[in-house]
């Protein structure tokens, strides 16, 4: 079912551009294989039926905030093992971490795919025991996609994706949709441009200042869409991060998406206290 545009397919398909992406998997692979060595967590806890339906979790002081990263991969690739990484400067920082897996098409429907990730946060709840004092959905490229749509159907305190995706439409035109065979209708019902946002939850969009023009526009669009709604929304750009360079500031001492991230959880306790004193 893919009409590819060659606009689009430039925008959204590049892994052959970058020769770098090799060693940038590696790292993280090396990475992450150390964070779950030296960092207690608790692997593969099923959240659903399907194989892929479960979540790692590397778990923090009792009632920390909780972050839940989300991976990418088009909705049809990689695993939540080579992104343990995400967790340690996180946890480091005060806070709990569920990366979740979830079915990949083309043997389950984009639908299927965002109802997986959804349906995980009462099990990764469950599994902490403790309420967290807040929630901080984020993710990278599809993942970011599902971190969205994951803070619009739950009470997130704030949605931090990394390259996300917003308007799916867009992917109607390239090879990804090969996979994913979806047609403008499905696709605006899972774009989460195409949905309010949630109310009270905080928007940071980060995106590399090396991505291309479609990748920058999605975030871009996405902020003005929060904001048209009445919400909080900003936009990050990381200088000199491309597609797959860009969650390599999570390896970094001083990690901008980690300084975001608690920027974030800081703000939404401020307003808490706030209420609390009205």
């Amino acid at each position: 079912m893919s009409d590819e545009v060659p606009g689009y397919e430039a925008g959204y398909v590049f892994r052959d551009r970058y020769p770098e992406r090799t060693e940038v998997y590696r790292r993280f692979d090396e990475a992450s294989a150390a964070a779950r060595q030296t960092h207690g967590c608790r692997l593969d806890i099923r959240y659903g039926p399907h194989p892929r339906e479960t979540f790692d979790l590397f778990t923090g002081k009792s009632g920390a905030p909780l972050v839940v990263f989300v991976h990418g991969g088009y909705w049809q690739s990689l695993d939540k093992q080579r992104f343990s990484f995400v967790a340690l400067p996180l946890v480091a920082r005060g806070f709990a971490v569920a990366l979740p897996n979830y079915p990949l098409a083309p043997e389950s429907p984009p639908e299927a795919i965002v109802g997986s990730v959804t349906r995980c946060l009462p099990a990764v709840l469950g599994a902490l025991g403790a309420a967290p004092s807040s929630i901080i959905a984020t993710g990278h490229s599809a993942g970011g996609h599902l971190a969205a749509m994951l803070s619009l159907g739950h009470p997130v305190a704030a949605c931090v994706p990394i390259s996300g995706i917003f308007d799916v439409a867009p992917l109607l035109h390239t090879s990804v949709n090969a996979a994913l065979a979806l047609d403008a209708a499905r696709a605006a019902a899972i774009s989460p441009i195409s949905r309010p946002p949630r109310r009270g939850c905080r928007l940071v969009a980060l995106v590399g200042g090396d991505e291309t023009a479609a990748f920058t526009a999605q975030s871009e669009s996405y902020v003005r869409h929060w904001r048209d709604g009445g919400e909080v929304a900003e936009l990050v750009s990381l200088g000199g991060r491309n597609h797959y360079t860009v969650l390599c500031d999570l390896l970094e001492e001083r990690s901008r998406i980690v300084a975001e991230i608690v920027r974030a959880a800081d703000a939404f306790r401020r307003e808490e206290r706030g209420i609390e004193r009205s």
